[in-house]
This record gives structure tokens, sequence and C-alpha cells, in this order.
């Protein structure tokens, strides 16, 4: 029997619950904006602004996964969320550097007295691009780190974590 205070169960459970995080919000945002119209101007303005605003809830479900990930000492999970963090990272400076250039195109179909809003809610966008970026960033390499630097008796093989699915607990 193991002394690991950390129960697989419990450590599942919040596994499972920061992957729902993640996962909800994703759904709700492509069940938002679908269909898909990536070549409409407006659709990607809307779509990339929707976006920066469902990016803490997933962040949150990552960083979840992360906290599980150390407290359960299962080094694979770390790995792997802090891989999936820093890929979600990327992947968002792609789309900050979109939606800057949408939210320019956008700026000039609009009126002159609304120019200036769209332009203000653009930048606001970008900014949650940029803290997102930042936190992914921060727990990608954080994970990986910690991951590397924790001794082999963290590994799952060696019975001391539950991991997302096991037969253990």
């Amino acid at each position: 029997m193991s002394n690991d205070p950390v129960s697989p169960w419990l450590a599942r459970g919040l596994y499972l619950f920061g992957f729902a995080l993640a996962m909800t919000a994703a759904i709700d945002l492509f069940t938002t904006v679908w269909p898909m119209r990536p070549s409409d101007i407006a659709w990607r303005y809307g779509f990339l602004g929707l976006t920066a605003g469902y990016l803490q809830t997933p962040t949150l479900g990552l960083a979840l996964m992360i906290g599980t990930a150390i407290w359960a000492r299962n080094r694979t999970v770390l790995r792997l969320a802090g891989f999936v963090a820093l890929v979600v990272s990327l992947l968002l400076m792609v789309a900050m550097g979109l939606f800057g250039l949408d939210v320019i195109q956008m700026r000039g179909l609009r009126a002159e007295e609304m120019q200036s809003a769209v332009m203000a809610g653009g930048m606001f966008q970008e900014l949650k691009y940029f803290i997102a970026v930042l936190v992914l960033v921060f727990l990608g390499f954080g994970a990986l780190k910690t991951a590397k630097a924790t001794s082999s008796d963290w590994d799952t093989r060696k019975g001391r974590s539950p991991g997302i699915v096991s037969s253990a607990g």
C-alpha cells in the first residue's frame, strides 16, 4: 500500500475538472461562431475578438491540471500540460498578429466616428491575448522545468501517482 496522501480519485477528479474547464469554453466558442467563415473579415474579427474573452477559463483549467500534477507527483501529466501550454501560447501569438491586422482592416470599414471605438476594443482584446500568452509561457516552462528537476520517484510507473487513467486506487 502506498503512503502517498493524495487519493487517486481526488487527483483524477481535479484533472477531469481542469480538462472540462478547457473544453467547455472551447465548445462554447465554436458553437457561438458556427458556421466557420475564415475568409470573411467580419467573421474573423468577431471570432478572434470573442476568443480573447474565452481565454481565462481554459487557462485556469490548465493551471489546475498543472497544480494537480505537482501535488500528485505526476511528471507525465506535468510534461504534457507544459507542452500544451507552450503550443497554445504560440498559437495565440499568431492569433494576436492576425487579430491586429483585422482590427486595422475593420477600422477602415467603419464610419469615422466608430473608428476609435474599434481601435480601443481591439487594443483591449490584444491585451487579453498578451496576458494569456504570458501566463501560458510561464506555466509551460515552469511545468517542464519542474518535471525535469523532480526525482524519478515522481514517475507514474513507480506507482506514486494515479495519472489520469489508472488501475490504482
